[in-house]
């Protein structure tokens, strides 16, 4: 079940990107902790990305800031990595390491 959100601006603390490969097709998300909502967020497929601004833009039109640069996710969005994660169909992983002094 795919729920779609209208386009939004959102800030993001505790993120990174989810690389989602299934069938040959890989697709980016934004995934970690909403600063607005206050629970985690993914988003549709990055459009672009900007690490000097650390600002985002997804297909949907979103625009996502970071507080910070990419690393461990959140609590509540490591939940929904960890669900994405095991499904067998697909290979999902962190687009940016997270050192082992933040694990």
């Amino acid at each position: 079940m795919d729920i779609s959100l209208p386009p939004a601006h959102v800030t993001m603390s505790d993120w990174n990107i989810v690389v989602i490969v299934h069938k040959g097709n890989t697709i980016e998300k934004f995934l970690g902790y909403s600063v607005n909502d206050q629970h985690y967020r993914i988003s549709s497929q990055i459009h672009e990305y900007d690490p000097e601004k650390k600002r985002g833009l997804t297909d949907s039109g979103s625009i996502y800031e970071f507080i910070e640069e990419p690393g461990q996710l959140h609590p509540k969005a490591q939940v929904v990595f960890d669900k994405l994660n095991a499904w067998e169909e697909v290979d999902v992983t962190l687009k940016f390491a997270v050192s082992q002094t933040e694990t």
